[in-house]
């Protein structure tokens, strides 16, 4: 597999329903060569505020998607994209429980269909089944793989909860968890 979709969205919640995206970003990568080949990445302007929490979070203002498309254009042009992007697989991190499923009911709310891939690659289930051995913790004390924790295991920099920089740092993160002597060297260095 060489062409693999990295991405990532940011809302406005977490409720499929009543929350609507903000801005969605996309890498399509070239895993042989270590190459990006196409960014798609937009804001977008939601049917509601952005409320101040999530400003809080991802830095996204009410000011900066005030000009964006709609969400159902910009998904209609991420949706086409992805099709005709000729890539094997998709990944994301969580990316079946929320990034999926968000894009998903979103997209039906608008007659939209689901893009198809081969494969799912979903990094939080990667390194759940590698155990990998991350400093965070959860509140009961077991490993949390949130992708801030499994960059900073990897010793990845950078600015959280935007999607693009997400996505960017996504691709280290798949990069290093795939490259098995990196895995066994940093088990080793933790003491597994």
């Amino acid at each position: 597999m060489s062409r693999i979709i990295f991405y990532d969205l940011e809302t406005t919640g977490f409720s499929r329903t009543w929350d609507f995206i903000i801005e969605v970003a996309a890498v399509l990568y070239d895993t042989e060569e270590k190459k990006e080949i196409e960014v798609f990445n937009e804001f977008i302007k939601p049917g509601k505020n952005i409320p101040a929490k999530i400003t809080e979070i991802t830095g996204i203002t009410n000011t900066m998607v005030a000009d964006a498309r709609s969400e159902e254009e910009v998904l209609m042009d991420f949706l086409e994209w992805v099709q005709l992007s000729g890539a094997e697989a998709i990944c994301g991190h969580n990316i079946v429980a929320f990034d999926n499923s968000f894009v998903e009911k979103r997209a039906a709310r608008y007659g939209l269909p689901m893009f198809k891939v081969a494969e799912i690659i979903d990094t939080l289930k990667v390194a759940r089944s590698k155990k990998i051995p991350v400093a965070a913790k959860t509140a009961t004390g077991r490993p949390s793989y949130k992708q801030e924790s499994l960059a900073q295991f990897y010793g990845i920099v950078y600015q959280a909860h935007r999607a693009i920089e997400d996505v960017r740092a996504l691709i280290k993160i798949y990069n290093k968890m795939t490259g098995r002597e990196e895995i066994e060297r940093k088990r080793k260095e933790a003491g597994f």
